[in-house]
């Protein structure tokens, strides 16, 4: 495999003795996106493969746009080792980018189209991207000049294909890459090479680069259709962003893998979504609990049912048995589930499990994926004590990018992942998730590392001491409270600090909604800030 200028794309965690057995059991194959895209094209070019605001597209469609943009990849010189970042909104053109990328052997790395310049700058500088596709313009930023100011700053210069509007400068537009024919075939790519490249937060304030191959992707949402039943007449909804691992994996690569129509929503409205559902007749998902609660509050509200969507996979955020009871009442069948970036999905509750089950529990482990539950000597636990969750299969990552020290504490002991979640376990397998050792947030959905908001807080000059914590929230799962101590006589209040936050690059979605100016922090002996005291304090004082 061809080396990158920075750090090397390889697995860097699986043993030669474990790869063996996967392939041996059939775990990993040589299936690929690009070539299962191929396939299904040739079966039915003019079945429906990707359904967005501009309309239905067809299987060979994609294909050929696919073929189109990969001709182009290949001419500036992408290929196995080189990455392309892909920051777009659920949109067809995202999902032509990903298919090419796999197709000529490169990374794909996706992003959160709300990422600026503080989040892209981090990437750049680590994953050094040759290509990046872009919107010209979304939702008010400017993402053309907003790729030329990460550009100056980190002095990585990639090559900015524009969706939209025409391109300034030297940058290329989407529109002139695809709709044309092109001798180049789309290629299957080699799937034990690394083609994913996502970017998550921990408790740390630089974020994990997460290596996955074709091999574990693809094992992850082949076991994932087995064991939910899926079949060929399903139709995969996706509100999820396609940046985030969720929508990428199981909603883009889960439909397109299996041939199944890939209905995308962009911008999220609930009362869209019940249209969107009712009329494409979708049956599959996995969603935060924002989206499930939000969707069933509008079902309800306009006294319609959705009897199609049989499958509505919910992590990310604590799922309440009252709203899988109330999913039931409009016809959703909610399967609560764990899962990670690094793991993908662990554990899922499966069609017709106990009622029980599935509102209380985050599911059994998928098919030939094994857990622990340990302690923090890495003894196993009794049934029913909390522990922190391992996790062992063919759908682990490959490894941290660059990140060596990172990759060893999180893989230890042949191959097991440590999460550090805080589960349950019954006897039966079931495992539910009661907290996290580690302190990230999650706000209807998407990771937020307090850490790197605290270090932009603490850079105030008003500011002494600073704390970010989650307060529960029935909507979103936790909502984000600034807590701070302020120096003598300074004043500063909540519009100040986003206003700041803002122009320091931080993406919206991780300023905070509440600000709290407090005489001091509770600390321990080793002057460490007891967070769970605050939050305690603050969750007491909301219903006040």
């Amino acid at each position: 495999m061809a080396e990158p200028e920075h750090g090397r794309f390889e697995d860097v965690v699986t043993a030669p003795e474990r790869r063996h057995q996967y392939r041996a059991e059939r775990w990993w194959d040589d299936a690929t996106l690009a070539g299962q895209v191929a396939g299904h094209a040739e079966i039915g070019p003019d079945r429906v493969a990707v359904v967005d605001r501009t309309g239905p597209h067809t299987r060979a469609e994609l294909c050929g746009d696919a073929e189109a943009v990969a001709s182009w990849l290949t001419e500036r010189g992408v290929g196995p080792g080189r990455v392309v970042s892909i920051q777009l909104p659920n949109c067809y053109e995202l999902v032509v980018a990903a298919v090419a990328v796999q197709s000529v052997g490169a990374v794909a790395n996706p992003l959160l189209p709300n990422y600026r310049a503080k989040e892209l700058e981090n990437v750049f500088t680590t994953a050094r991207p040759h290509v990046v596709f872009t919107p010209a313009e979304y939702r008010g930023c400017d993402h053309q000049a907003l790729m030329e100011e990460v550009a100056q700053r980190c002095g990585v210069r990639p090559a900015q294909v524009v969706v939209g509007a025409r391109p300034r400068s030297a940058n290329v537009a989407m529109a002139d890459l695809t709709g044309g024919s092109v001798a180049q075939k789309l290629a299957p790519g080699r799937a034990d090479a690394v083609s994913e490249l996502i970017f998550t937060s921990g408790t740390e304030a630089r974020p994990k680069a997460i290596m996955h191959t074709e091999q574990t992707a693809n094992f992850s949402v082949r076991v994932a259709y087995t064991d939910l039943g899926v079949g060929p007449d399903d139709v995969v909804w996706m509100p999820s962003p396609l940046g985030h691992s969720t929508g990428f994996n199981y909603g883009m690569r889960f439909a397109l893998y299996h041939g199944l129509p890939l209905v995308l929503q962009d911008q999220w409205d609930a009362d869209a979504a019940v249209d969107l559902i009712r009329a494409q007749r979708c049956s599959y998902t996995l969603a935060a609990t924002t989206f499930l609660r939000d969707l069933v509050t509008a079902a309800r509200r306009r006294g319609v049912g959705l009897p199609s969507m049989r499958v509505f996979g919910c992590g990310g955020a604590p799922v309440p048995p009252s709203l899988v009871d109330e999913a039931g009442d409009v016809g959703v069948e909610v399967l609560r589930l764990y899962g990670s970036t690094e793991v993908l999905v662990g554990t899922w509750n499966r069609p017709g499990a106990p009622a029980w089950q599935r509102r209380l529990t985050d599911g059994r482990p998928m098919s030939h994926v094994e857990i622990r539950v340990c302690d923090e000597q890495m003894r196993p636990v009794p049934d029913g004590q909390p522990g922190e969750l391992y996790v062992r299969g063919p759908n682990t990552c490959v490894g941290f990018f660059d990140d060596p020290e990172r990759t060893a504490a999180t893989f230890v002991d042949d191959g097991w992942v440590r999460s550090g979640d805080l589960v349950t376990s019954d006897g039966d397998g079931y495992v539910t998730v009661v907290g996290r050792r580690k302190e990230i947030l999650i706000r209807g959905g998407l990771n937020i590392a307090p850490r790197e908001i605290e270090e932009l807080l603490v850079a105030f000059e008003e500011v002494e001491q600073a704390a970010v914590v989650g307060l529960p929230d029935a909507r979103l799962g936790e909502r984000m409270c600034a807590c701070v101590v302020l120096h003598s006589g300074a004043r500063l209040d909540l519009a100040t600090v986003a206003a700041r936050l803002r122009a320091a690059g931080l993406a919206t979605y991780k300023l905070p909604e509440r600000l709290e100016v407090l005489s001091g922090l509770p600390m321990t002996a080793s002057g460490k800030v007891q967070k769970h005291v605050l939050v305690a304090d603050l969750a007491g004082s909301q219903g006040e």
